[in-house]
């Protein structure tokens, strides 16, 4: 895990009848995303069904970081910044960004319609706090992730793309 990571959200999503397989050379990943569970964040995926492929008609790339490393320090700023001091919530906690934070102790899986919205809020009512901290590199990172969220939470999804 040495290079940049990259994200991709998409919207306007919509389930296609037909199978995932990634191999296909008819498969494009600049239109098409497949669930993919994570089991440290089960309930990431909910909106979309296990296993499933989905087209969208929008997507956006985001580097969120140069390097893992880079990007865990963010996330464990953000826990900072929810009152959790870099510790991991639990999968049925309430507490403000959890999925993201669960997210980033293992890096895979897909963001679903109805968390990225939810992300996509908590983004938007701590803005102000994340902004006030002073940190520029870490408010600047918030406000990627937080266009990031806003976008999937329209209809859509987010994952990691590359590291």
């Amino acid at each position: 895990m040495s290079g940049p990571v990259y994200f991709v959200a998409c919207k306007n999503m919509k389930k296609v009848d037909r199978e995932v397989v990634l191999s296909d050379p008819n498969y494009d990943e600049t239109s098409y995303v497949a669930t993919e569970p994570s089991a440290a964040c089960p309930s990431m995926t909910e909106g979309m069904d296990e296993g499933a492929l989905y087209q969208f008609d929008e997507s956006n790339w985001y580097r969120v970081a140069d390097r893992w490393w880079a990007f865990v320090d963010w996330i464990v700023k953000l826990s900072n910044l929810v009152g959790l001091d870099g510790d991991l919530p639990e999968q049925d906690s309430t507490v403000a960004f959890r999925d993201i934070i669960r997210y980033g102790s293992n890096g895979c899986g897909t963001f679903g319609p109805v968390v990225s919205k939810k992300l996509a809020e908590d983004f938007a009512l701590w803005d102000e706090r994340a902004r006030d901290l002073g940190d520029e590199d870490f408010y600047y990172y918030f406000g990627m992730f937080r266009h990031m969220f806003d976008m999937a939470a329209e209809g859509g999804a987010c994952w990691l793309q590359s590291w």
